[in-house]
């Protein structure tokens, strides 16, 4: 029985890679009864290395394998019904590839339609509460805490620093007023404009808030801000109409015929 035990099942699984080989020297993470699953095709889904998303991975197609034989000796690979849905599924993934690839080919959006789109619909991007970007610490004792302000404080440009943000994987985010707890968003977003905040108690934990910028209610954000989200609304229009378009031509290249007067 495959039993996942943590990060541990993915190391176990590394670890047994020499003994588990193709003739094509292709290593094998997994095997499922004739099925198995490489190094390789997990890699290339999860380019960027992470031992808890690999052991996912693992532990995911080992259940799918599984059931997937389960289901063939249960016999419904032969039931008419399932064997109808796979059908459609594939029709379905195999339309949506085409038109994707198609929609790729027509679908542009320049920087000049995003500036006029920001332009015209600027009080879309208006702040309705006041905003900040922040850098948020946890940890669990005053100490460390108080040695993560003092460090936080030196500003910018110093190792220890750098090295306390990849310690503690924080990166800036976005906050709006409210949205954090009533002492911190206090802080934050109240008369005062310390840019350190805390050490407040959370919980079992200790927070601190290095404040980068704030942006008060009425403000605008910036076109940098918006422009991904832009680039996206701009793109769905443009695949929508083209979409319709798509759809339309191949009407007139294939038979096709609809009649809904009987319903």
């Amino acid at each position: 029985m495959f039993k996942p035990s943590g990060i541990v099942t993915v190391v176990a699984l590394f670890a047994l890679v020499g003994c588990n080989k193709t003739n094509d020297s292709v290593e094998v993470l997994a095997r499922v009864g004739n099925s198995v699953l490489t190094k390789d095709v997990v890699l290339n889904r999860l380019p960027e290395y992470r031992a808890a998303e690999v052991e996912n991975q693992v532990t995911q197609w080992v259940k799918a394998e599984l059931l997937y034989l389960a289901g063939i000796r249960a016999g419904f690979n032969k039931d008419l019904t399932v064997m109808g849905q796979v059908d459609d599924y594939r029709k379905k993934l195999i339309g949506q590839t085409y038109l994707g690839m198609v929609l790729q080919s027509r679908v542009h959006v320049s920087t000049e339609e995003i500036k006029d789109f920001y332009t015209e619909q600027k009080e879309m991007f208006k702040r309705r509460r006041g905003e900040a970007l922040i850098n948020n610490f946890s940890v669990d004792d005053k100490k460390s805490a108080n040695k993560i302000r003092a460090i936080l404080e030196r500003g910018v440009g110093n190792k220890k620093r750098n090295e306390l943000f990849v310690k503690h994987g924080v990166s800036a985010i976005s906050v709006e007023e409210d949205q954090l707890l009533p002492t911190i968003n206090k802080a934050v977003f109240g008369g005062s404009k310390n840019n350190y905040i805390g050490p407040i108690k959370t919980g079992p934990s200790f927070t601190v808030v290095e404040v980068i910028k704030r942006f008060p209610k009425g403000t605008y954000r910036s076109l940098d801000d918006v422009f991904d989200n832009i680039y996206l609304v701009i793109q769905k229009r443009k695949a929508a109409i083209q979409s319709a378009s798509i759809i339309d031509s191949l009407k007139q290249e294939y038979l096709f015929e609809l009649n809904l007067e009987g319903l």
